[in-house]
């Protein structure tokens, strides 16, 4: 009912004001009117605030709208303290009378009435009805899925205590960790913190009308890193429970400032990449739990398997005991990128049957769709949650892993390297790779860095650069001019190139091209040419150290089977693109046959392919056979290049 209501508002709203007029600090000073509305309705400031303005009162206002605004807002930032400085704002001086009067109009014909505003949970749902409508078109903000913050809050299933989100946004998060509780006969506290001023006054109003705020929740304006709000005794604040969707793959994040933390977060692992923020807010959810606490935090891939500063920091994680489990979940969950994410759960004090390992959870199928988007149902949120719950082995969907293991596969956190057998999607359709039966059952197994050396390409201009280009001007071999295993040489552009070692990146008779972005890998041999010609970094360059040992098309063959496709598919990593990277290729299994044996089976390969092509043909005769019998086909005419 109330998001019908919420619509129809916003369908006059629509009609009312001009386009100029709907910009974002109009659509906060519409949620603000909202909340002054219900707080109107309330026992506790009604009085106070009618006595100024009655509601109904509003439309004959005409002319001081705004002025009896002010004073509105004024006095229930005067009777709730936590509200101050939510309300009267520079976006809402910035607002002209006539717009605010075509607000409140526009509420009293299709808004709540004072009944509605009443109800708690028709407040609520007008509230967040608008929420998505106001802000789903616009790309302002990114809100997270609700069915991953139910996902979030139900792997922890909140009792009494504290709940903290460093990153809070408009508090959805906070709420429904709050209402989880109160729905299971619990209570808790919830806090939290945005550096964004308008995220934070949603959040504020969010709070406010939940009747969270103030006895039962709060959160506070300011950069999570930097300036820390919940400060106690000089240290972070502890929490009971932390749960968290941070902006992944911050580059301005606080490197700096985290180098002298006087908080001590980061202490005593490492200092996260300047250019990627993803375990600064992780060690800040470490660093905010209390000796018994646990946080569910979204994370992108990339952290689970990202080399460098971040492998150290998994490692004294993984050392100190303190990951419980990573649930991998489906693509999509987020509108308007096709991001993976995973659900990385921290636990400070974990039983002993946990001790000294990491449950993998693989719930990347685990979704319905609409025709851009993937979401969670409550049916999925429960599978993840009871097997996270149970903290037992399910075939190819739930393994625990001792840290040894994990160890032993330099601290990847990439669940599907944990699963005996991983499902591939092949041209021969849906696959099973066993990844233990591969590795103890194939003979004569070895790395490709020792056949091969292993380079990424070279560094394209960037655009600036390319306007006072610096550097000899060379063809660069791009993603686009590779199709269907060919180097299109003829679409090859030129870019001036600044780097120490020419040679190195050139594209040399013989060498591997293997794309290093995206999910479809592009994989070619440079073929005989003249002059020069480089390789970009949108690609890695095997190059065979012996042909007389080993044959490049061997390696591109493996490459391309399935056995090479788990590989790329466990080695992918990235916040926004997948990506791999040289050492990746070169910790790849190969089985090394002999240089006769290989032309054997580059043959069979051959033959098998010519089995298709042929087959191609026949059938392509057969139907324009069936097209001449209908009395069509010679309509039907081959195009001349």
């Amino acid at each position: 009912m109330s998001r019908e209501k919420a619509l129809e508002f916003l369908n006059e709203l629509e009609g009312r004001f001009e386009q100029k007029e709907t910009k974002e600090n109009v659509t906060i000073e519409i949620l603000k009117l909202h909340a002054l509305f219900y707080a109107m309705e309330q026992k506790s400031y009604s009085n106070k605030l009618t006595e100024i303005v009655a509601r109904e009162d509003f439309k004959n206002k005409l002319g001081t709208v705004k002025e009896s605004l002010t004073e509105m807002y004024k006095k229930l930032e005067l009777l709730e303290p936590a509200l101050l400085n939510v309300f009267l704002t520079e976006s809402f001086k910035d607002i002209e009378e006539d717009v605010f009067y075509k607000m409140v109009v526009l509420f009293d014909r299709y808004g709540l009435t004072k009944e509605e505003y009443r109800n708690k949970n028709m407040v609520v749902e007008f509230f967040n009805a608008l929420i998505d409508e106001l802000f789903s078109a616009s790309k302002v903000f990114d809100f997270t899925p609700k069915g991953l913050i139910q996902l979030m809050v139900q792997s922890l299933k909140p009792g009494s205590g504290t709940v903290y989100d460093a990153t809070a946004g408009i508090a959805n998060i906070a709420v429904a960790a709050y209402d989880y509780a109160r729905s299971n006969g619990n209570d808790v506290t919830v806090y939290g913190q945005e550096i964004n001023e308008n995220l934070f006054i949603l959040g504020k109003l969010n709070l406010f009308i939940s009747n969270i705020l103030p006895l039962k929740g709060d959160i506070k304006l300011g950069d999570t890193i930097r300036e820390p709000k919940w400060v106690e005794n000089s240290r972070i604040k502890q929490f009971d429970y932390v749960l968290m969707n941070y902006p992944f793959g911050l580059r301005d994040w606080g490197y700096d400032f985290a180098e002298k933390d006087p908080y001590d977060r980061f202490k005593m692992y490492a200092i996260p990449p300047k250019s990627q923020g993803d375990y600064g807010f992780i060690l800040h959810a470490l660093s905010s739990l209390n000796n018994t606490g646990k946080a569910a935090i979204v994370v992108p891939f990339g952290i689970l398997v990202r080399g460098a500063a971040e492998r150290k920091i998994r490692s004294i994680l993984l050392k100190d005991d303190v990951i419980e489990s990573i649930v991998s979940l489906p693509t999509n969950l987020f509108s308007g990128t096709g991001i993976q994410v995973a659900l990385l759960i921290l636990n400070k004090n974990k039983p002993a049957e946990k001790k000294g390992k990491v449950q993998f959870v693989n719930a990347e199928g685990d979704y319905e769709r609409t025709r851009t988007q993937r979401f969670l149902q409550q049916e999925h949120i429960v599978k993840i949650t009871d097997t996270l719950e149970s903290f037992d082995t399910k075939e190819q969907y739930s393994r625990i892993v001792s840290i040894q293991e994990i160890e032993e596969n330099n601290f990847d956190l990439n669940p599907t390297l944990y699963f005996v057998n991983v499902e591939l999607k092949t041209e021969f359709g849906k696959l099973v790779f066993n990844k233990k039966k591969y590795e103890t059952e194939t003979p004569a197994l070895i790395n490709i860095e020792e056949i091969a050396d292993v380079i990424r390409g070279v560094n394209l201009p960037s655009r600036r650069q390319m306007e006072n280009p610096v550097g000899e001007i060379y063809p660069v071999i791009q993603l686009r001019d590779i199709e269907n295993g060919t180097i299109q040489f003829e679409t090859i552009e030129k870019f001036p190139v600044q780097t120490r070692d020419i040679e190195r990146v050139t594209a040399k008779p013989g060498d591997i091209l293997v794309s290093s972005r995206g999910t479809q890998q592009k994989i070619a041999i440079v073929p005989e040419y003249e002059g020069t010609i480089l390789v970009s970094n949108m690609f890695i360059i095997v190059r065979v150290a012996s042909p007389e040992e080993v044959n490049p098309l061997y390696i591109q063959r493996f490459l391309e089977s399935p056995a090479g496709q788990y590989y790329f598919e466990v080695n992918q990593s990235g916040s926004v693109m997948t990506v791999l990277t040289p050492n990746d290729i070169k910790s790849i299994s190969i089985p090394l046959i002999s240089l006769k044996e290989q032309y054997e089976v580059i043959k069979r390969w051959e033959e098998a392919d010519d089995l298709i092509r042929k087959a191609q043909e026949e059938r392509k005769k057969q139907y324009f056979s069936i097209y001449e019998s209908l009395g069509f086909g010679s309509a039907i005419q081959k195009l001349k290049k």
